[in-house]
């Protein structure tokens, strides 16, 4: 309020209602009156808010009616969207000792922590209850400027909200949209006659197993949201406002609702900047499949504009943390004011990040702003380096996991969260039919179409020597008569291959297009490089990156080769490199592995991602 009327200065108006929630603050009587631009009226939202007005005895009009909120019914969150299984409490309200119970005893007797329960609060208790509290509480804060009333609401199963003894402010808003959103809500009892039947009334001390009981009812639960969006309806009702507009002005002055026009949805896809190629192409793969109703646009965290922008999906660029070298926090910082700008800028309805960190910068960005949906494409196989933030899925509407083919050899943290995504089949950017023949693929890489050549693809080498690695394979691979040897070189390499005699050196994306041109290739197991060998039939030595920060590309590579649809083979055996690829230039064994990929692929399932992240949009 101190500075609001500032940018008021060019208004004009007939009336001038302010609807006052709590009880006011004097020293903010002086901005009220210099609003100045038409006659003022107060509307209190409840008796209490009432009474201080009144005590202030002001030669102010105060409206007869209390101005009560309305109840609008939020989005429900379907099960894929919740990151455990315990049932999530909350409350919300301004911060202050007046919100809360005097001690840490009566808190925690009070709102559930702990045993299948977690427990969300926006409006923090002081200071001193905190400390107390400790931090074994399991108790979540969220401040106002990081997510919106509503966010925090969809999140919630339970709405719990017993405050102190003497409380200047109440949650009136927050309390009739849990209602109207079918939220268990839960009340102490003397607010009974504000609140009415749609809210459950209890002891303090009584009401978490007034809950639990409720909860181990099924029937019980669901005639009691019931009754809870019934009762939301006839005492907050969203029409009221309208009404209440009207009659200040009279109907003849009320002109048509505005209405905007049409325009076509956004997503903003934001992927993160890997190890390689890996988050660009799963989110190019489902970008392009998208609706024609629904614009992709992109805010890479990887220097691979060009990349994206050749799809024909215009990309903005932020510097990585790791390209800045700045320290987290400050980074994330600057990557939420980032993302809020880009997000002001083009307004998307569906923000879909692909990436192993989904930090606070991001989720307070998209969830802090008006309603859009969040999604999280989260790649299974994490290796042994923990990230510090998997509990961020509790936060997206959406988790999807791309499939993979080795799925019942993946045992990191992801495998254990498979209750709160959905997961489609393996995802690559391109199909089958989507590779140009043999003669052509030859053709535009420059090699001879009827002599046999291998691909090296190790991958972008950030977290090991892919040079020496190369050069080794080429050594080995060099005894083979005639073999053509073709190098790539990743789009986002930190390192530049040198030129060997008589080995060709490609660079471009996506290079699986042109994978028929090769009889086979040696390789690492990422996630994309995989999955596109099972997919396109390129048998392939794989060389997996073993590194802690990595995926779990040793598992796949043995999945592959128990599967016999590959070899998995360790950086210290590369002496077998020639007699497994004279082997595999056997026409037999070439079709023997093809036809072993071919049952292991699953299909494309960036078309089912797609479809699900234009459904989400659609119901903003």
């Amino acid at each position: 309020m101190n500075n609001v009327a500032r940018p008021l200065g060019g208004v004009r108006a007939d009336k001038v209602v302010l609807v006052h929630d709590r009880k006011p603050d004097v020293t903010q009587i002086g901005n009220w009156m210099s609003f100045n631009i038409g006659e003022v009226q107060w509307a209190p939202t409840n008796r209490w808010v009432r009474s201080a007005l009144v005590g202030l005895n002001m030669p102010v009009p105060i409206l007869a009616e209390d101005w009560r909120p309305a109840g609008r019914s939020l989005p429900q969150r379907k099960e894929a969207a919740r990151s455990s299984s315990d049932t999530v409490y909350g409350r919300i309200s301004v911060a202050g000792a007046a919100q809360w119970p005097e001690s840490a005893a009566e808190v925690k007797a009070i709102y559930p922590t702990g045993q299948g329960r977690t427990f969300m609060a926006m409006g923090a208790p002081p200071n001193s209850l905190l400390n107390a509290l400790g931090n074994k509480t399991r108790l979540t804060l969220i401040h106002p400027s990081d997510m919106t009333v509503e966010r925090l609401l969809e999140m919630l199963d339970v709405f719990i909200y017993f405050p102190g003894l003497k409380t200047p402010t109440l949650p009136e808003a927050a309390i009739a949209t849990a209602m109207a959103s079918g939220k268990i809500v839960v009340l102490p009892e003397h607010l009974a006659p504000h609140f009415g039947p749609g809210a459950i009334y209890s002891e303090p001390t009584a009401a978490l197993e007034t809950v639990d009981a409720l909860l181990a009812d099924k029937e019980a639960l669901e005639n009691q949201s019931r009754e809870a969006k019934r009762h939301a309806a006839f005492q907050f009702p969203e029409a009221i406002q309208r009404e209440r507009v009207q009659s200040l002005l009279g109907r003849e002055k009320l002109g048509k609702p505005y209405r905007r026009r049409p325009r076509k949805k956004q997503a903003l896809f934001i992927p993160s900047n890997g190890v390689g190629m890996g988050h660009v192409t799963r989110q190019l793969a489902i970008a392009r499949r998208l609706d024609s109703e629904l614009e992709p646009i992109f805010a890479t965290l990887a220097k691979a504009t060009s990349v994206i922008e050749a799809f024909g999906c215009h990309s903005e660029y932020i510097p990585s943390q790791g390209d800045t070298g700045a320290h987290k926090a400050d980074w994330d910082a600057w990557f939420r004011f980032e993302l809020e700008t880009l997000l002001d800028r083009y307004d998307p309805d569906t923000v879909v990040f692909d990436g192993n960190t989904p930090t606070p910068g991001l989720i307070h960005a998209v969830l802090s702003g008006r309603r859009r949906s969040l999604v999280w494409v989260r790649r299974g196989m994490v290796g042994a380096t923990r990230s510090p933030f998997m509990g961020n899925a509790r936060f997206m509407d959406l988790v999807i996991e791309p499939g993979e083919i080795a799925a019942e050899r993946d045992a990191g943290e992801t495998a254990l969260r498979r209750n709160e995504v959905l997961v489609v089949d393996p995802i690559t950017l391109l199909d089958p039919e989507d590779l140009l023949p043999r003669a052509s693929a030859a053709e535009a890489l420059g090699i001879a179409p009827n002599k046999p050549a291998a691909l090296l693809h190790l991958g972008a080498g950030a977290n090991r020597d892919v040079v020496a690695l190369t050069e080794e394979i080429i050594r080995q691979l060099r005894n083979i008569p005639d073999l053509q040897i073709i190098v790539a070189e990743w789009e986002n390499s930190r390192h530049r291959m040198p030129r060997w005699e008589g080995v060709k050196l490609v660079k471009g994306f996506p290079l699986s297009r042109y994978f028929n041109a090769f009889d086979f290739s040696v390789g690492a197991a990422g996630y994309n490089s995989f999955h596109e060998a099972m997919a396109f039939g390129l048998p392939t030595v794989f060389v997996a990156n073993r590194h802690p920060s990595m995926d779990d590309q040793g598992a796949r590579a043995a999945f592959a080769q128990d599967n016999s649809a590959g070899f998995d083979l360790p950086e210290d055996q590369f002496f077998h490199l020639r007699s497994l690829g004279e082997l595999l230039l056997k026409p037999e064994t070439q079709e023997f592995v093809r036809a072993q990929c071919r049952q292991l692929y699953r299909g494309n399932g960036a078309g089912t991602a797609a479809a699900k992240i234009v459904e989400l949009a659609g119901r903003r």
